[in-house]
């Protein structure tokens, strides 16, 4: 029942009706840009001999930008399409660079493959627009038609026959005219099935014009790929300014926050510890706006000076000592070997973390900070306690530091796990120094042997 009633329904669909529309207004239209397109690129062409077609050449295929975009616009709002506008093809710089403006203008506008797809559009919509009108206009008359047909046999046969302008001496058009309202009026129900076909087919048209149109009007397949990955890779740089302040700046803030915190509550008693407090909060402070103007240097594409180099796991004693220096109690065991690069920056960036959680989050508890390897992986355990009274309670925030350390070390190819352990929030993480890490731990009994399982 529910697929014939989608199928009658399709003769009283507003969706129809505008598809009915497009079709009509194809055929005037078709006309009008075949004629046009025909008209002045032939013109152009008879031309060039005497220069004066050039410019009018270049003119009428500039000119198909704004017939596209009008086309587009059609399509978009009659059949509900959205399709976008394609990029006008670019042409790279080559040679010396003493190539005129106007020059690589009309390079550009030789090789826009959007351009000559609209010239292929104009050609199809004039050739086969009156297609389009013919199916539209049948789509549009024949239902009303046939149940016309239909409703005036059923009216004849019951006698109504004084509607009708029928000569009854004539007894050959009466016996025509009986004979033919019953045979309508008997195949009424065919009549009503046969009403939707000339409907559909129109839909089928419009079908056809919209994957046609997704082609010629909108951006080509690899202009598309090329979009979506300026957008990936617009995504990722905001994913990594993003990681950036929050790894960098956020602990720096963190730290300060602490230390202010510790300066003020012995302002009075130790006053020396207050004054080497501010003095950490100034350089810290410094440090963080340098690191701000960097990052927004890199947002804006300018050039920013030459910068040291990214912190790496020859640095982890240094950000213990400052941590500590920010009033932290850490008890540091750091016996790593020489890395590559990108593991010293994800160990460095891994335990900076959890400092940041652990002063965030359980200010004043002791942590424990271990690195070394674990046969052929670098292992990284910081431990910090939690107070009874924040026991069972979840972590506030985003989570967003728990993620970028589990993010970090996946990227690797390595393992981590983070989270609360028997009174206290543990970050253990192992990063491969080959390959991949074995499926077995040298040592059992290492802290690290249960990230080796595979789950």
């Amino acid at each position: 029942m529910t697929s014939l009633r989608r199928y009658f329904a399709v003769v009283w669909s507003v969706r129809t009706w505008r598809e009915i529309a497009y079709l009509l207004l194809g055929l005037p239209l078709g006309i009008l840009w075949f004629t046009y397109a025909i008209t002045m690129y032939v013109t152009s062409v008879s031309l060039v001999i005497v220069w004066v077609g050039i410019p009018l050449l270049v003119l009428t295929h500039w000119s198909m930008r704004g017939v596209g975009a009008i086309e587009r616009t059609i399509v978009n709002s009659m059949l509900g399409e959205r399709i976008a506008a394609p990029r006008p093809t670019r042409v790279a710089a080559r040679g010396d660079g003493k190539r005129s403006t106007t020059r690589r203008w009309l390079e550009e506008l030789l090789r826009d493959t959007g351009i000559w797809r609209v010239v292929v559009w104009v050609s199809a919509r004039g050739v086969f627009g009156g297609v389009g009108f013919t199916v539209a206009l049948l789509g549009a008359i024949m239902p009303v038609a046939l149940l016309a047909g239909a409703v005036l046999a059923i009216l004849y046969q019951l006698g109504f026959t004084e509607w009708f302008t029928l000569d009854l001496t004539d007894a050959a058009a009466v016996h025509a005219t009986d004979v033919a309202t019953f045979w309508t009026a008997v195949g009424t129900p065919i009549i009503l099935l046969a009403a939707p076909l000339f409907a559909w087919a129109a839909r089928g048209i419009a079908v056809v014009h919209r994957i046609f149109a997704r082609w010629a009007l909108g951006p080509a397949a690899d202009e598309a790929v090329e979009a979506a990955n300026e957008r990936a890779n617009l995504a990722e740089e905001q994913l990594r300014i993003d990681q950036e302040l929050h790894d960098s700046i956020g602990h720096m803030i963190t730290m300060n926050i602490i230390q202010a915190g510790a300066g003020a509550h012995v302002f009075e008693t130790d006053p020396e510890f207050a004054r080497q407090a501010l003095k950490n909060i100034e350089e810290r402070g410094r440090a963080a706006m340098g690191e701000l103007d960097r990052i927004i240097a890199a947002i804006r594409g300018d050039q920013p000076e030459p910068r040291t180099p990214l912190a790496g796991i020859g640095d982890l004693d240094r950000l213990v000592e400052e941590s500590r220096a920010a009033g932290m109690t850490i008890e540091a065991h750091i016996d790593a070997p020489r890395v590559p690069a990108a593991v010293g920056r994800a160990a460095f960036t891994i335990v900076r973390e959890a400092l940041t959680n652990a002063a965030r989050h359980a200010p004043g508890a002791p942590v424990r900070v271990r690195v070394e390897t674990d046969g052929d992986a670098l292992a990284l355990e910081v431990i910090n306690d939690v107070p009874v009274e924040l026991r069972g309670s979840s972590v506030k925030g985003n989570r967003r530091g728990l993620g970028g350390m589990r993010d970090r070390a996946a990227l690797l190819g390595g393992r981590s796990r983070i989270g609360p352990q028997r009174g206290t929030f543990a970050v253990r993480a192992l990063l491969p120094l080959d390959a991949t890490l074995a499926a077995q731990s040298p040592d059992p009994a290492s802290p690290w042997a249960a990230l080796r399982e595979k789950v």
